[in-house]
């Protein structure tokens, strides 16, 4: 159960950027609950938007410039080909595939924040804190339905 748990925690993690473009796509005028709540109630697979509209809805919700969402592809594109390769390896461990992706969320992560300006950097810090709680109270839920 515990290893079940660390591997959907890597998945929101690894994907956490995605998940901010589908809540971007999903509310571009203040009405994403809905779909959302309908893709959730379906359950078991949601599907991860493409890298282009990931750099959409981060050009929609942070107001990125032609340049900066030219280099936030790239950086998507990168992540995703390593994630790829992640997890096509079965010489490591789940602990040490765990840590890579955790290495390579960070990285994604590090490497668009230095794409933005400072306010762009405070919504998307402001972002990434409710992925993360939301995240906890998932692994919460599902540990507490027993």
């Amino acid at each position: 159960m515990k290893r079940a748990r660390t591997i959907i925690f890597l998945c929101i993690a690894l994907f956490a950027i995605g998940a901010f473009a589908v809540q971007s796509q999903q509310a571009p005028s203040g009405q994403g609950a809905q779909p959302a709540a309908g893709q959730a109630s379906q359950g078991e697979h949601r599907q991860v938007p493409t890298i282009d509209e990931q750099v959409k809805s981060l050009a929609d919700r942070l107001t990125l410039t032609d340049d900066q969402q030219a280099k936030a592809k790239t950086v998507l594109e990168d992540q995703h080909t390593q994630a790829q390769v992640l997890m096509k390896d079965d010489s490591l461990s789940q602990d040490d595939k765990r840590q890579k992706f955790m290495g390579l969320r960070q990285a994604t992560i590090s490497k668009i924040k230095d794409l933005l300006n400072d306010d762009q950097k405070k919504k998307f810090d402001a972002y990434l804190q409710e992925m993360q709680g939301g995240a906890k109270e998932k692994q919460g839920d599902s540990g507490s339905k027993k």
